[in-house]
């Protein structure tokens, strides 16, 4: 079914760009993460389970990777593909590695070698980028994107979170990629503690008025063997938002983000074997007919309020 009229979706963004129906390819790499390895913390982001990630590619076997192609092909009517690293900080190499600027130049050259990958997408944090990994991304020519997690504005729920990052980390990191001519996607996370109508506003004009491309919405999720699992199974934890809040607060976003930002991403899920809460967020396709519905019956239209407020 065609939403184009109500969100600016990647979907739609890739095809007209590309001319082609364009799906991701999840690779997987030796990676770690400043908050995980000491350089900044050790347990890190209070949410993160790594291991709850969806299967990704082993570039070593490329009969893996013709195969997944083949499959994507025949399922979803795939033309091309991006390929994508998610896993940790997919700047950042895991210590073991003895020269990481050799690794990831190999790494990345081999990810996007195949005649039918059309771009690379690299997810990573504000403090595990510079201009060493972005020279060597600058090297593949090739289209390239970087998620950069940001999740709130709010400098006392990133503590919350232990996010280990400031927003002012972010920013800086956004001038710096910039630079490239990347395309910059900002993940963010709505249910967090000291979150309001008005906070998720400012949110929205703080994505505006960067050189932020797209975003990527998740809600406040509890996996199993995380930080939060134990706070929520104590209490501590904020209240995990409803269905219904939750659509009415991304409502709030998406009629408060500029047409022109791409949105990759409406919600989070995760497998049923790690999902804690919300449990509302297990059904995947049915999900995303659901928010499309209430958007439908409220009237709300990405940046349909960007000029009055």
């Amino acid at each position: 079914m065609d939403y184009s009229y109500l969100i600016n979706r990647i979907g739609d963004h890739w095809k007209q760009k590309y001319g082609k129906k364009i799906f991701k390819i999840i690779m997987h790499g030796d990676f770690t993460c400043p908050n995980i390895d000491g350089t900044v913390g050790n347990e890190g982001c209070i949410y993160c389970n790594m291991k709850a990630l969806e299967p990704y590619i082993d570039l070593e076997d490329n009969n893996d990777i013709e195969q997944h192609m083949k499959y994507l092909k025949e399922r979803n009517g795939a033309e091309a593909f991006i390929a994508y690293f998610q896993d940790y900080s997919s700047t950042y190499p895991s210590h073991k590695i003895n020269d990481s600027s050799s690794y990831l130049k190999q790494l990345y050259e081999k990810a996007v070698s195949h005649p039918d990958i059309v771009g690379i997408s690299v997810s990573t944090r504000p403090d595990a980028v510079s201009k060493t990994e972005l020279d060597i991304l600058k090297s593949l020519d090739t289209d390239v994107t970087i998620e950069l997690g940001l999740q709130t504005i709010n400098e006392s729920d990133l503590e919350w979170i232990v996010r280990g990052h400031t927003v002012k980390q972010f920013t800086d990191a956004v001038e710096l990629i910039s630079g490239y001519g990347f395309d910059i996607v900002a993940h963010i996370i709505l249910g967090l503690p000291n979150e309001t109508d008005e906070s998720i506003i400012e949110l929205a004009r703080f994505i505006n008025s960067g050189k932020i491309n797209g975003i990527k919405i998740h809600q406040l999720t509890v996996l199993k063997n995380t930080r939060l699992e134990k706070l929520y199974n104590e209490n501590n934890a904020p209240e995990i938002l409803s269905e219904n809040e939750y659509f009415r607060r991304l409502g709030i976003l998406i009629r408060h983000l500029k047409k022109d930002i791409v949105i990759h991403r409406l919600y989070t899920d995760a497998p049923s074997k790690d999902l804690i809460a919300p449990l509302w967020c297990s059904n995947k396709t049915g999900l995303q007919d659901k928010i499309f519905k209430y958007f439908k019956e409220n009237g709300i239209r990405q940046g349909s309020s960007v000029h009055t407020s």
